[in-house]
């Protein structure tokens, strides 16, 4: 089974996924973020910069996603249409090695492009599938022929560890042994107070998406209350979710996000009042603009089922549970968390569950945060436990 696992290429992995989307860097965000709402990718991906050219052998395209375009709202609630006007290269430009997705052959080798990851702190690979390629062909020739231009599929990190998970018991003992003794847990969490600016957040947001983490929501004694995560984010409308964080505290924007496909009027109202206060009318227009479009999106679906609905299509909406605060807060018992003795198999499993790239690390008595296992870290404990000397005797 050793063996298995090492022969493994890139395309093995790659069988019935969709190609991914790639957008020119003229492309405006606004039209980029159509293209999000459209398909049911949380990023889509955009040409290298010319200035990248000379790097084409290894990078293709970078990634983009709604909470990039988020924090970049957020960093223009003066006028948030011209910043939704402007073209896409304006995100890319800013975007860390994290969302420069390196291009790999299909017959890559799985532990080739595991090593291309980590060495350049990607959390993603495109892998070009033509119709001749090699013996892997039959598997993508109607995928390939079905998307027309696009030949690009995306390969995430969790992508990876899910596929390594399937053969968990072949990592043993390292499976077994605990976070903490594998020195999994990262101590520099990015966390705000639920009472705090919400706006506060967006920086260590920026900071989270290039870790493939998130940010912590806690309580004065440092409990984890709930999280802002960037997966989440894709499930919403940037026009609004950003007038929510120009608005609210960290803790209130967490319930509104959490509510988001039925936020209750009082909150809304509430909304639109602090940024009236705040004097980003443009802001709540915005906002206003968004709710009124989706409002009339709904209507025009109310002949079809619940199931062909669009709220009912993007499955994406987080249940509430009651808690304290200004309004609610979400439970930790929607977020992926765990204790420092907790095995490597356990804390892979929490992760693939909730299908984050992170796992919170909380104190076993008090309950605290203190810190965070990452799929990357994880990834490279696996890729250890893969170097051919480990299994030398069996090959």
């Amino acid at each position: 089974m050793a063996s298995s696992i090492l022969s493994h290429v890139v395309s093995d992995l790659c069988i019935g996924k969709p190609a991914v989307r790639v957008l020119p860097q003229s492309t405006p965000i606004a039209a980029a973020l159509a293209t999000l709402r459209a398909g049911a990718d949380p990023f889509v991906f955009v040409d290298a910069a010319p200035f990248d050219a000379k790097k084409t052998a290894t990078v293709s395209v970078v990634k983009v996603s709604v909470a990039e375009i988020l924090c970049y709202v957020c960093g223009n609630l003066g006028d948030p249409a011209a910043a939704l006007s402007r073209p896409v290269s304006v995100i890319t430009a800013a975007v860390g090695d994290h969302g420069v997705t390196r291009r790999v052959d299909p017959q890559t080798s799985l532990l080739d492009a595991i090593d291309v990851l980590l060495a350049n702190n990607s959390h993603s690979l495109v892998v070009p599938l033509h119709k001749r390629a090699g013996r892997k062909k039959h598997h993508v020739s109607a995928v390939s022929a079905a998307s027309g231009t696009a030949s690009y599929y995306v390969l995430t990190q969790q992508d990876i560890v899910r596929h390594l998970f399937g053969s968990i018991s072949h990592f043993s003992p390292v499976a077994a042994l605990t976070v903490a003794s594998l020195g999994l847990i990262r101590r520099d969490v990015h966390a705000v107070h639920v009472d705090d600016d919400a706006l506060d957040a967006i920086p260590l947001l920026q900071t989270s998406i290039g870790s493939g983490t998130a940010v912590a929501v806690v309580a004065d004694d440092s409990a984890l209350v709930g999280e802002i995560c960037p997966g989440v984010l894709s499930s919403c409308d940037v026009e609004s979710v950003s007038a929510a964080f120009a608005a609210l505290s960290a803790g209130d924007v967490m319930t509104y996000i959490d509510c988001y496909f039925s936020p209750p009027e009082f909150l809304l109202r509430s909304v639109r009042a602090r940024l009236t206060e705040k004097g980003l009318h443009a802001m709540r227009d915005l906002m206003d603009a968004a709710y009124t479009t989706d409002a009339a999106a709904l209507s025009s679906s109310t002949s079809s089922s619940d199931e062909e609905s669009p709220l009912a299509r993007s499955g994406r909406a987080r249940r509430m549970s009651s808690g304290t605060g200004s309004f609610r807060w979400r439970s930790t018992e929607d977020v992926a968390a765990c204790h420092a003795g907790n095995s490597l198999v356990a804390v892979m499993a929490q992760a693939l569950a909730h299908r984050v790239g992170h796992v919170w690390v909380l104190d076993e008595v008090t309950g605290a945060l203190v810190g965070v296992v990452s799929c990357a870290d994880v990834l490279a404990v696996l890729r250890n436990h893969l170097r051919p000397e480990c299994y030398s005797d069996e090959l």
